[in-house]
């Protein structure tokens, strides 16, 4: 396997020789976003015949980007999990033209609460409309998983629980002697609201490793878990309040499994699209570990609907789930605003911060823009690890058990953990691994 970043303009490569010398159609893997970064993820798959699109993700820098992406025919589509980084681009695909769209039941009505959240709050110009979202969900092909689906090209897509949110999947892409494993977002372990990854066997050609915390070991989570009880606990029996900032899609409600399963007794309060989330999750009890505890938490959960409502919420003891995890606008921002100026209050950070999001500057500089400017925050505030992505240890594990992989790329990360995941398992475990570059080609 060679990587590239163009084709010699005086080679075909279209024709090479299988195992048993017969003529054979290569295939390439080009690399058109998520590459050293996390945001616009986008790999194809493609040969004369046809092309599998694995993501067609969004990245949110100011304002929203997409992938380049120079529509071959016979497209195909397999989305990984319904995540705007991985999904946020799919209707651009549907402005000119269509492709099928493979994608679990549950990633479906997912992708379809995103979207249309995307589109509807989103303060610049987007270069679709309901009409292409619309578009987009008709053409959605559900699968199950480990079924192998076989496309007219001559493609066979199977897809694999990836145990990162409820749906998500790595997708393996086979077609003649070659074959394609993309992680996809990924989590090896198991937690209160999803099964761990169940994976083929490690005999891909090649494979597409995400990398967003190579650089970090994540604490066991029974330890996590005890942990933000312990925090909770001690703010609520100070008459403070609780606010989580928490991604809608499976964040918000793997919180609200833990504080049920840990009989937490305080109120316990849910609000902005991690309702309509929560709505779609009660609808496909076969994608989580135990649908009981998830049914019992939402049921114990009131979802606030109004401002008078929110007005009330602000006035007692208790835990407030709302996105956006990040702090960047959503309910989460409207309730920081109110409490962060009394030290009784909490902020607990459970998801990753990318860097330059107000959760971040958070983090780092103790610091949130309220509308008046960056303000110091005088409320408690704390991270937990909660992460839906495997940490170090255990993708370096994943990616060492690659022994039979022509090659590895690791994608979706800060450019050093992308970096360091390559060079870790190429020196240390004899992996060909590199970390990818945007525009790279790879001719299997």
């Amino acid at each position: 396997m060679q990587a590239s970043r163009a084709r010699p303009a005086n080679r075909c490569s279209e024709l090479g020789r299988d195992h048993q010398g017969n003529q054979a159609f290569l295939t390439n893997l080009q690399f058109l976003g998520g590459c050293k970064t996390i945001g616009r993820s986008a790999y194809l798959v493609e040969n004369k015949h046809g092309a599998v699109l694995l993501d067609y993700g969004a990245a949110f820098n100011g304002h929203p980007t997409f992938p380049a992406l120079t529509k071959p025919s016979n497209l195909v589509v397999a989305l990984s999990h319904a995540h705007l980084d991985h999904s946020g681009g799919l209707p651009l695909l549907f402005a000119g033209g269509s492709a099928p769209v493979y994608m679990t039941a549950i990633t479906r009505d997912l992708t379809r609460v995103l979207l249309e959240d995307m589109q509807r709050v989103s303060e610049y110009y987007l270069p679709f409309e309901e009409r292409e979202i619309e578009q987009l969900l008709r053409r959605i092909k559900v699968v199950e998983y480990q079924e192998p689906v076989e496309l007219d090209t001559g493609f066979t897509l199977t897809f694999y629980d990836a145990g990162h949110i409820p749906g998500s999947a790595a997708i393996l892409v086979e077609v003649g002697d070659t074959s394609v494993l993309y992680t996809g977002d990924i989590n090896t372990i198991n937690t209160q609201l999803l099964r761990g990854a169940e994976l083929p066997a490690r005999d891909a050609d090649a494979v597409i490793l995400e990398s967003t915390y190579a650089l970090t070991r994540h604490d066991p989570r029974g330890e996590v878990e005890r942990n933000f009880i312990e925090t909770t606990t001690e703010v609520i029996d100070e008459d403070g309040v609780v606010l989580v900032p928490a991604f809608s899609v499976a964040r918000a409600q793997e919180i609200a499994c833990i504080l049920n399963q840990y009989n937490l007794s305080c109120p316990l309060y849910l609000d902005g699209l991690a309702r309509e989330a929560s709505r779609v999750f009660l609808r496909h009890p076969p994608f989580f570990r135990d649908y009981q505890l998830l049914r019992n938490a939402l049921n114990r959960t009131k979802w606030v609907q109004s401002r008078s409502q929110r007005e009330k919420v602000l006035k007692e003891p208790c835990v407030i789930i709302a996105p956006a995890g990040m702090l960047k606008g959503g309910m989460a921002a409207m309730y920081l605003s109110h409490l962060m100026h009394d030290p009784k209050n909490a902020v607990m950070l459970v998801g990753y911060q990318v860097e330059g999001t107000p959760g971040r500057d958070l983090l780092e500089k103790g610091t949130f823009d309220d509308g008046l400017g960056p303000q110091k925050v005088k409320a408690r505030v704390q991270f937990f690890d909660f992460s839906s992505h495997a940490g170090q240890d255990q993708l370096l594990e994943l990616g060492a058990s690659f022994t039979k992989a022509s090659h590895l790329h690791t994608v979706h990360g800060e450019p050093k953990a992308c970096e360091y995941l390559a060079t870790t398992l190429r020196e240390q475990h004899g992996i060909d691994a590199v970390a990818a570059e945007t525009g790279m080609r790879v001719e299997l």
